[in-house]
């Protein structure tokens, strides 16, 4: 292919980066669209004036590969996928700094036109800052028994796509010839180095490839995806005296052990494994799916020295920083206040934005002076603002690492995405505080972060340790619906919630997000669920960044012809009822997602309890059942009670719907969905009345 040809093959690739969202590349997609359907016969020459894809090579598969991809399946054994792995193979050998050299050996079959789709431009990913890949082998296997190959140096190597983190990763594709069903890709990579940056800078062209940890290797090994795989397998040669301790999570995995004079050399592998299908609200993968988890590093405190060594020395602070805690702190009488003021303000005034500052990105915390200059960071440096300020009011503070949305293992891999704060109390205690969580939120610690595991980075070395269980009672959403039906059917009244905990935190940040002059508009759309004509004639909120006072709304309202009336019977529903119906938002339990069969947990983060009251006024007095609608019911995961009782002036109702559990196993969903569905059946119910 001749260097003035190259760019019209890489039109493929620019449809990829088109989709994926990489800016500069719309403009093409229509002209890559129609170089990936472009028909190129395999080993072919293309026609005058079409893209050959950088193709350098063809022939026949070999005899042992080609069985594989046949037996592999069709759409036929695999219904519910458009592409099938029909192996997966990564060899890794460590060096003693811990360098790692890795090599993967993936071949992928295409089943549906979706999967050939899917599989056009094939992506190795890298951060420069940490590791180099290069594209050793593309080949397209087709189904009548040959191939061509691809020459991998016409890859295009762009910027990855990237959302509020931009920390220069890149992505290398390469644009293929026509596929159809059936139609295999075959890669092979290496990639050297380690997967996060987080050491500052270094000299050495190697040495910027060693992990931060020097000496030391980790991985998490996931053997199941969104695709079905036949075949996975992955290989691990460390030096004979660096010894990796592992444990297998969520099913079974092979696994051997073998050994040289210098080398051990691990394995693991798995075979038949289905695809992972998605299911709503399920938590980060690696909770669920079949697992390694694998380390040299001895234990936690040794983690823990290390990161709060590689850290200790960007907490300094200026003269600016200084002035600004005394401003905050002054005139605070107690150590939880002073606390809670810096946290503040570190929360509502640093800019989640993950700007690429140099060097030392990943778990290294940016110094505190950058972050006060630039106004921005990711959690890491949010988490390293509010140690320096701290730690310039007199506190000893230190960075923790942590995982939010999944459980971390006891071996001591980097299992980390977010990082917070802790400030040591006199007792040895530790009081966590969270930055990032805490823009319009009154709490210094979510409640939606219960049962989190962290590791404290510490002088003395901390071990792997979680925050408690919030109950529900501590998580508490308040409805009350005072209001009143006129002779004409007409309702009329007020609306009230009040929230605790995480309930009071989404009810902040649902305002918080909606600007002034639209703030009607959301509430006119909250009430909604009381009936499709109510009107809101005034509403009123707290203010978000007033943490000393628990949030509320107040939403005055008018429901024309909203209950049934004649001379001796009137109809109605309850509208606190139905009003909570319509509020999923402040409450996840409301309206659970109807599935025929759950095999994952759910993630609800935070356990909550929600409580409504109705008051309602009639016309007249009225005569109803002696046995009105009722409900109590309790489960594992979730409970629900209702009550009404009648009398004068008219009808009061009360009804709790609890949330017990942040995590719901599969075993626990359908009691669950109990609870919600006996709520959607109180909320529907029509009560009679008459005189």
């Amino acid at each position: 292919m001749t260097p003035a040809r190259r760019p019209i093959a890489r039109l493929a690739v620019l449809a990829f980066l088109a989709v994926a969202g990489v800016p500069g590349f719309a403009a093409l997609a229509l002209l890559a669209a129609a170089a990936v359907v472009s028909p190129v016969a395999a080993g072919a020459s293309s026609p005058a004036g079409a893209p050959d894809f950088a193709v350098i090579g063809s022939g026949r598969t070999d005899p042992t590969l080609l069985e594989r991809i046949g037996s592999a399946g069709s759409a036929t054994e695999w219904p519910a996928a458009d592409i099938v792995v029909v192996f997966d193979s990564t060899a890794v050998v460590v060096e003693e700094s811990g360098l790692s050299h890795r090599r993967q050996h993936l071949l992928r079959k295409a089943l549906t036109p979706a999967g050939c789709r899917a599989l056009a431009a094939p992506r190795f990913d890298y951060d420069p800052a940490s590791n180099r890949i290069d594209i050793l082998a593309v080949r397209v296997h087709r189904g009548d028994s040959t191939f061509v190959a691809l020459d991998p140096a016409s890859a295009a190597d762009v910027p990855a796509p990237a959302h509020m983190i931009y920390w220069g990763a890149r992505m290398k594709l390469l644009g293929l010839p026509r596929l159809e069903p059936g139609d295999a890709v075959e890669t092979i990579s290496a990639k050297m180095g380690f997967q996060i940056a987080y050491l500052g800078e270094v000299d050495e062209d190697l040495e910027r490839y060693t992990p931060p940890m020097r000496g030391h290797f980790y991985d998490v090994l996931l053997f199941q995806a969104s695709d079905p795989i036949r075949t996975i397998h992955y290989r691990l040669t460390l030096p004979r005296d660096k010894v990796a301790q592992y444990s297998v999570y969520n099913g079974p995995v092979s696994s051997a052990l073998a050994f040289t004079d210098s080398t051990l050399v691990y394995e693991w592998w798995a075979v038949d494994q289905p695809a992972v299908a998605a299911e709503p609200l399920e938590p980060d993968r690696s909770d669920f799916v079949p697992k390694v988890v694998l380390a040299t590093v001895p234990d936690w405190p040794e983690k823990s020295r290390w990161f709060q060594q590689v850290n200790e020395p960007v907490f300094a602070w200026n003269d600016e920083i200084a002035a600004k805690v005394r401003e905050l702190t002054a005139g605070l009488r107690t150590d939880d206040e002073r606390m809670a003021a810096l946290l503040h303000w570190v929360a509502d005034n640093i800019r989640y934005s993950g700007l690429n500052m140099g060097a030392g990105e990943g778990y290294t915390l940016h110094p505190g002076i950058m972050t006060w200059e630039e106004r921005c960071g990711v959690c890491k440096d949010i988490a390293g603002m509010l140690v320096t300020m701290l730690r310039a009011a007199g506190y000893p503070t230190y960075p923790v690492m942590t995982m939010a949305g999944a459980r971390v293992e006891c071996v001591p891999a980097d299992q980390f995405n977010h990082c917070v704060v802790a400030v040591r109390r006199d007792d040895g205690s530790y009081t966590m505080l969270d930055p990032t969580w805490a823009p319009q939120s009154a709490e210094i610690w979510s409640r939606a972060e219960g049962e989190q595991n962290y590791v404290i980075g510490s002088p003395e070395g901390e071990d792997l340790t979680a925050i408690r269980t919030f109950t529900p009672e501590e998580n508490r959403l308040r409805v009350t619906c005072d209001a009143a039906i006129d002779r004409d059917g007409t309702l009329a009244g007020t609306i009230s919630m009040e929230g605790t905990g995480y309930p009071d935190t989404r009810m902040r940040r649902g305002l918080a997000g909606v600007a002034r002059a639209e703030r009607q508009g959301f509430a006119a759309e909250i009430l909604q669920g009381i009936a499709p004509g109510v009107d809101l004639l005034e509403a009123s909120f707290g203010n978000p960044e007033d943490y000393g006072r628990p949030m509320r709304y107040e939403l005055r309202f008018r429901a024309p012809r909203y209950a049934a009336l004649t001379d001796s019977s009137i109809d109605l529903a309850l509208p606190g009822a139905r009003f909570l119906r319509g509020i999923q938002r402040f409450a996840r339990i409301v309206e659970v997602p109807k599935t025929e069969e759950r095999t994952h947990p759910a993630l609800f983060w935070a356990p909550v309890q929600t409580e409504v009251e109705d008051k309602l006024v009639l016309p007249a007095a009225y005569r109803f059942p002696d046995e009105l609608p009722a409900a109590d019911l309790d489960r594992p995961a979730a409970a629900y009670h209702a009550e009404i009782t009648a009398g004068s002036p008219g009808l009061r109702a009360a009804q709790r719907l609890t949330l017990k559990k942040r995590t719901v196993l599969p075993s626990e969903w359908s009691g669950l969905a109990e609870a919600s569905d006996s709520l959607a059946a109180f909320a529907g119910r029509r009560l009679h009345g008459s005189r």
